[in-house]
């Protein structure tokens, strides 16, 4: 039961960004944001799904601060590790991994999974709104809607989001985030 409420929670979160997404602008507060309380929030969040799951949530080199707005980050950073609990691979050790590396005068937070995978040819298409590509017709959970709505703040808050994974091996999202992008005096 535990599960399906959480399931259901993050359904109805999902619903409400979406909706909030499209005229949120107005409540936009930028602000140094320390990466590692996100995280902090979102596996506090996650961490019945994960126990249970028998998942591993490795993370490190994440005590950096970038320029942004935190709720929405919390947000975005849930729905990627929504994802990777979602299509974690069962048969082997489940290994979620974040961390953060210096990108010139930004940063990059990375969300690794060793999860099934996206195939090459659905990369490019994972972001659009309501394609579940494959992997939705294999696993019925998927909305289409988590990284479309992730990509769309990403532009919005002045981030940018890249997908890289191997079928059957691993999925990598980043985030990127640069300073040079705001002057937190005129927010």
């Amino acid at each position: 039961y535990e599960e399906q409420v959480a399931r259901l929670d993050a359904y109805a979160d999902q619903v409400l960004y979406y909706v909030r997404a499209e005229h949120a602008s107005a409540d936009y507060r930028f602000a140094e944001t320390n990466l590692k309380s996100v995280i902090g929030r979102v596996a506090v969040k996650n961490k019945d799904v994960l126990l249970d799951g028998d998942i591993s949530l490795n993370v490190h080199d994440v005590d950096e601060c970038v320029v942004t707005d935190s709720k929405w980050l919390e947000f975005m950073v849930n729905q990627i590790v929504s994802n990777s609990i979602k299509y974690i691979d069962r048969g082997q050790e489940k290994t979620i991994e974040i961390w953060t590396e210096p990108l010139g005068d930004g940063k990059a937070l990375h969300i690794k999974d060793n999860g099934i995978g996206i195939p090459q040819s659905d990369i490019p298409l994972v972001c659009r709104k309501s394609f579940t590509g494959e992997n939705g017709r294999n696993y019925r959970r998927s909305t289409g809607m988590g990284l479309y709505i992730v990509k769309k703040m990403c532009g919005r808050l002045g981030h940018k989001i890249w997908l890289e994974s191997t079928r059957g091996e691993y999925t990598k999202v980043t985030l990127e985030f640069y300073r040079s992008d705001f002057d937190l005096t005129k927010v």
